[in-house]
């Protein structure tokens, strides 16, 4: 079988279509006033059915591969064409493509980059552009302390992400927008290789809250004292 038919097979891709509808109006609350969609209670529904937790990146994966249009919520078009496009018409391809992510995302950065920045397009609220602050820390806790995240911000000496989320609410206080989330990831990654964050210098082009960040954590976290009052 294979994922892409290309312009191969028709009758193929017909024939999912019309399955992946007919799975879809299964999973509708509403289907006089919302005759293309899935609201909350459909949406924890088919997450039991493909056994994952509404509440893990995982979700977040599944939300990205059907480019669902916010959290608990499925439009009938992501639905149809995500799984077409993967050749999974059936719930039992879905579960079993779901099982098989759940095992190589931890080492996929590529897939974990796909859903990392999909997840700033769930975070928002109708036309904002941008999430408020008290979600995107959510969102990174979610994102980078998961069993199956591939960027686990933290290391043995350095709990970056908890850094960054005490940083934020006590320092910034700003909404997020799309370029500072994308660089989160970015910094995130080279903090990792490099806890010394010598890649940073004030020429760099880094949003202004890294800039910050940075600045903090070094006054904080990098000082003989900050370390012992760490430890404490």
């Amino acid at each position: 079988l294979r994922y892409f038919s290309g312009g191969g097979g028709p009758t193929v891709s017909s024939g999912a279509k019309s399955n992946l509808n007919r799975q879809f109006d299964k999973y509708r609350e509403d289907a006089a006033n919302n005759p293309d969609g899935i609201a909350i209670e459909g949406t924890m529904k088919y997450h039991n059915d493909l056994d994952i937790s509404l509440e893990d990146i995982i979700s977040l994966a599944l939300h990205e591969i059907v480019q669902a249009p916010a959290i608990g919520e499925l439009a009938r078009e992501g639905f149809v064409d995500g799984w077409t496009a993967l050749n999974c018409d059936t719930l039992d391809k879905q579960k079993g493509y779901m099982k098989n992510l759940q095992n190589t995302l931890p080492s996929s950065k590529e897939a974990f980059t796909k859903v990392y920045k999909y997840t700033f397009q769930l975070a928002k609220t109708g036309n904002q552009k941008a999430i408020p602050l008290e979600a995107a820390t959510v969102y990174w806790g979610l994102l980078f302390k998961s069993s199956y995240s591939a960027v686990k911000w933290s290391t043995a000496t350095s709990p970056w992400v908890d850094w960054w989320e005490e940083f934020l609410t006590s320092s910034w206080k700003k909404s997020v927008n799309r370029d500072m989330w994308n660089e989160t990831l970015k910094f995130a990654q080279m903090t990792l290789q490099d806890e010394d964050m010598s890649f940073w210098n004030e020429e760099s082009s880094w949003p202004s809250v890294i800039d910050e960040f940075v600045e903090w954590v070094k006054k904080n976290h990098r000082k003989e004292d900050g370390a012992e009052a760490m430890e404490e």
